[in-house]
């Protein structure tokens, strides 16, 4: 009797054709499941299946039917629902209704089916999941494809179990950036459109229609993001200094309403705040980091990279210029419009791989990815995220972890199954939510935790042709289970995808209709998902774990260590930055990502390419090399010009000089630290003093206010000094003294015979000394005239020049004797005295004389000297001495 029981009560296995034992690849999609309708069968319902069979062998097919397979006993285990899926679990064993497709079936042909049979005809009692295989067969029975799929059932007599079901719903990518303005290829501006991941992935989460068309706006206006077009507008000033209307609104008392406004304003407002009225309330599970990508490719121009890792070692990949993406700039538009709904909990920045960066001691970064994630958060949305809830990566924490989010004010965690798992003895679903201890504080915290079954299955693929029906029957069967288990009092389990859920449109929005629909789902806000009282909690999961095989998964430390190089040219590159700025930071922490964990050898190439990028910036705030300096004296100032090639920021710097040979070259004081604008170059004086003549070198580089150099090289300028040193100078001051010792007897002797002039003029005009002869005064005057000019020409022969190397050779020749250069008889040139210290002088005109004794072409045959005659020497203009002066 208990056999018969058990053999009437438990599925009996039926014999499988052999080609179905092993189902194949090619065989699988030679049968298609196009639509199971209802989803859910119950009493008087009609049991609708239809598809398409396709001849995906070589041959013909003849008779070509599809039946239909199922069981009368539901599972009794989620386990089994993955058994079953993949074959290898037991088979169902009735038979339902069967179609002829086609007497013949050619190669490459299909044929539409369609099955149908009444609820109350498949036997089915009670509330359950119950298999179900469509299956195609020849005319041998054997099978051509398969798919395996399921029934849930209720009873119409009975009331179904119900569960609370709360959504996650992602917005996640990975990066897609190296540094800021260059995008590694164009899958994001893909992903945004209406058939794009993100773009469905918005349109079914908002539950109402998405408007994809740009229209006529002028979007980067509407959206806020010509920063041009707002610096202008914040740049003009107020016409008056009178107050505005908002300034006087502002101003009046609170409490009291303005003549503008009336007490029913401020209701009116809150109206304006957007609210979820229709449809399954979501928590918006988004990545600060996709949504910065976002606002960069709808803001300005930017480069798109072909594929980074085809490029060939030590080569740079190719650059494409692309403008600003009108896709971005209205999947941004439609974002602000749906989001602000619903809650929205952010990421850290790119996903940051926290429990790797914190076991590396870069506990810096990890708590600025808290950080700039909330910032960047809120310029694309223009929301602020819900800071109370925190997303780890992965949904896993350890202590650390754990300890950087409670102290950043995060009180609910949303977290995987691995982090909080069942105890081992519950064999049902435990609820979703979970007590934790906060480590700063110890104040109760709560967990959420996601259905690791539901991720499993939204994670199907849902965008071929069939493979959403499917999908959506094995969603609708999963949460039966679930509702089905006898596990007492009220659950909740949370639905959140994997991060980069890629859902077909069709199952993405059918997935929330069911929520809706299914008899057993009751949709919930995760918002209102509290812990139950003390008193009515049950142990069901174990403490908060971090499974080994994360430690195996995280970034590894010696991509880290390569981070950290990075890390450390970004801050040299910041400590010259005017502003307290870290433009750097993102595309670190985007270099942190978790996403980079299963793709080593593009976070490798990514990690180059911002390090080169960094490494430009440094080099951005340069010395320009000039030409050679020369000295021409012991002193002298030379010109550095410093440039400030960013275009963004101001710089401050500090510039040092020194020789190379300091004995030889010294760098005097000079203006050392200034700043530079962006775009601008400066020029520092640098003073040097020469100690000895001789080429050397200045070395310069640029410093931060640390003294830290910002550039791996100095920059070299060569110094020759061609003056004249110490010992130069003492030589020609010796040189001149010796000149004007030289000189001073001859000055001594101009003066005496200018003084003996004096005294024959005033001798010549007394009583008796020819005061009525107009012409002996007149050739008196003449005769000194003519001496004076006569003394001073000789005068250079006597100070050891010879007449030949004097003076030109006509004037050589006609030189006048001394005894025949008199000017009259009687006249004073004879009866001047003497003077003391003439000796020289006078010997110097003997040899003159002495040398120019010799007859001369130019002299007269008759033996008259041509020069003797005062009149020539006194009226010729180059005399006999020389040109007069």
């Amino acid at each position: 009797m208990v056999m018969a029981l058990a053999t009437a009560l438990l599925p009996i296995p039926a014999s499988l054709p052999p080609a179905a034992a092993e189902p194949d690849e090619d065989e699988a999609e030679s049968l298609v499941v196009d639509s199971i309708t209802p989803d859910v069968l119950d009493k008087g319902a009609t049991l609708r299946v239809s598809g398409e069979v396709t001849n995906t062998t070589d041959e013909e097919l003849s008779e070509v039917s599809v039946r239909m397979r199922y069981s009368r006993h539901p599972f009794t285990d989620r386990a089994e629902l993955d058994d079953f899926s993949s074959g290898d679990g037991w088979q169902p064993d009735s038979s339902g209704p069967d179609d002829e497709v086609s007497e013949e079936l050619a190669p490459e042909a299909g044929q539409g089916y369609a099955l149908s049979t009444d609820v109350d005809d498949l036997g089915l009692s009670g509330y359950g999941v119950y298999p179900m295989v469509i299956e195609a067969v020849d005319g041998d029975d054997t099978v051509i494809g398969s798919q395996y799929t399921f029934l849930p059932h209720v009873d119409a007599d009975e009331d179904a179990p119900e569960i609370d079901m709360a959504w996650v719903w992602p917005i996640m990518d990975a990066p897609q950036r190296a540094d800021d303005d260059t995008f590694l290829g164009d899958s994001l501006t893909e992903s945004l459109g209406s058939q794009g991941r993100l773009g469905r992935l918005l349109a079914a989460g908002a539950q109402a229609p998405v408007d994809f068309d740009p229209g006529d706006d002028d979007l980067p206006e509407v959206l806020g993001l010509d920063q041009d077009a707002e610096e202008e507008e914040e740049a003009v000033p107020p016409e008056d200094d009178v107050a505005t209307d908002e300034e006087t609104a502002q101003s009046e008392p609170t409490g009291q309403a303005t003549d503008e406004e009336s007490p029913g304003d401020e209701e009116d407002s809150e109206d304006d705040e957007p609210t979820r009225t229709d449809g399954v309330p979501l928590t918006w599970a988004v990545d600060p980091g996709t949504l910065d990508d976002v606002v960069r490719a709808a803001s300005d121009d930017f480069e798109v990279l072909d594929d980074v890792l085809s490029v060939p070692a030590e080569s740079a990949p190719v650059r494409h210029e692309h403008a600003a993406d009108e896709s971005a700039q209205v999947w941004l538009r439609e974002a602000r419009r749906v989001l602000p709904a619903d809650t929205v909990v952010a990421s850290p920045y790119a996903n940051a791989d926290l429990a790797a960066m914190l076991r590396n001691g870069i506990d810096t970064d990890a708590e600025e990815s808290l950080r700039i994630g909330r910032e960047a958060t809120m310029e694309a949305l223009e929301l602020v995220p819900d800071e109370n809830y925190a997303l780890p990566p992965g949904g896993l924490m350890d202590g650390s972890v754990h300890e950087l989010l409670s102290e950043n004010g995060a009180d609910r965690y949303l977290l995987d199954s691995a982090a909080l798992p069942p105890a081992s003895w519950l064999s049902t679903t435990p609820t979703a939510q979970e007590e934790l201890t906060s480590p700063s504080d110890g104040e109760e915290e709560t967990a959420l935790v996601s259905d690791p079954g539901l991720t499993d299955v939204l994670s199907m693929p849902s965008q071929a042709q069939g493979d959403s029906a499917l999908a959506l029957q094995r969603f609708a069967a999963e949460t039966a289970m679930i509702a089905g288990e006898n596990a007492g009092g009220d659950r909740v389990v949370v639905a959140s995808p994997e991060p980069r859920w890629d859902p077909g449109e069709e199952f993405a929005s059918g997935v929330l209709e069911a929520t809706e629909s299914l008899p057993w789902l009751n949709a919930e806000n995760l918002d209102d998902v509290e812990l139950p009282p003390e008193e009515e909690r049950e142990d069901t999961r174990r403490g908060l774990t971090y499974p080994d095989s994360s430690y195996e998964t995280e970034l590894s430390s010696t991509h880290l260590d390569q981070i950290q190089d990075v890390n450390r040219d970004v801050r040299m590159f910041n400590s010259i930055l005017v502003e307290e700025n870290d433009p750097f930071r993102p595309a670190l922490l985007r270099l942190s990502s978790a996403y980079w964990r299963d793709e080593e050898a593009l976070a490798g190439a990514v990690r180059t390419l911002v390090a080169q990028d960094v490494q430009e910036g440094l080099d951005s705030v340069r010395i320009i090399p000039g030409e050679p300096v020369t000295l021409a004296s012991r002193t002298g100032i030379t010109g550095i010009l410093v440039a400030n090639d960013l275009e963004d920021e101001s710089v401050f710097v500090t510039l040092s000089v020194f020789s190379e040979n300091s004995e030889r070259l010294t760098v005097e004081s000079y203006t050392d630290s200034f700043e530079i604008a962006p775009g601008a170059k400066t020029t520092v004086y640098v003073p040097l003093s020469a100690r000895v003549n001789g080429r050397t070198v200045l070395h310069t580089s640029l410093h931060n206010s640390a003294g830290e150099p910002i550039n791996a090289q100095d920059t070299e300028i060569p110094v020759n000094a061609t003056g004249l040193g110490t010992q130069a100078l003492l030589i020609s001051g010796i040189g001149v003294l010796i000149l004007v010792a030289a000189l001073a007897p001859r000055a001594v002797r101009k003066w005496a015979r200018s003084s003996a002039k004096s005294s024959n003029a005033a001798a010549a005009g007394a009583p008796g000394g020819g005061e009525d002869d107009e012409d002996g005064d007149q050739e008196t005057d003449g005769g000194s005239e003519t001496d004076e000019a006569r003394s001073e020409t000789a005068a250079p022969a006597g100070e050891g020049s010879s007449a030949e190397e004097g003076a030109p050779a006509s004037v050589r020749e006609e030189a006048p004797r001394p005894e025949e250069s008199s000017t009259g008889e009687g006249g004073p040139e004879a009866e001047t005295p003497e003077q003391p210290g003439d000796d020289t002088a006078e010997g110097t005109m003997e040899e003159t004389a002495d040398d120019n004794t010799e007859p001369s072409a130019a002299e007269p045959d008759d033996g008259t000297d041509a020069s003797a005659s005062p009149e020539d020497g006194r009226d010729s203009p180059s005399g006999p001495d020389g040109p007069r002066t």
